[in-house]
């Protein structure tokens, strides 16, 4: 009776630890978001990637109003503290002479620079509470 009782708490403890035995490698992340404008215009369908120093990088995408919220893989948010960013064009690049790309001439350029985390310039401090409204008025 005794094996028994001692197998039958062993595969308890292995049924409520989990069969895994792989640590949560989700990161702890917060909330961001914020509005990416250039020239007062907001900036829409672009891509902007917060890169941290160490870490994944958190990623989002900016609506027609130029607002942004970001996502670490799966979770919302970002990873707190200091981030360089990079902002690009999103979506198909439509054919040069067809009604598409006569309508995307309305859209704002974004500068190749900004795609380029060495030349962007621009960087965020995603804080670890409180609310993380981040801007970018691009030029």
């Amino acid at each position: 009776m005794r094996k028994f009782a001692g197998l039958l708490f062993s595969l308890i403890l292995v049924f409520t630890t989990g069969c895994s035995g792989a640590p949560n490698d989700t990161p702890k992340t917060v909330e961001v978001k914020g509005v990416v404008t250039i020239a007062g215009n907001p900036i829409s369908d672009a891509t902007i990637v917060f890169l941290p120093k160490s870490g994944p990088s958190a990623v989002g995408r900016t609506d027609q109003s130029g607002a942004y919220t970001l996502k670490t893989g799966k979770a919302p948010g970002a990873t707190p503290g200091q981030h360089t960013v990079t902002i690009t064009p999103g979506g198909e690049i439509p054919m040069p002479g067809t009604a598409g790309a006569k309508t995307d001439k309305a859209k704002p350029a974004i500068p190749p620079a900004y795609g380029d985390p060495k030349k962007s310039g621009l960087t965020a401090d995603v804080k670890a509470t409180g609310e993380n409204v981040i801007d970018f008025k691009l030029n």
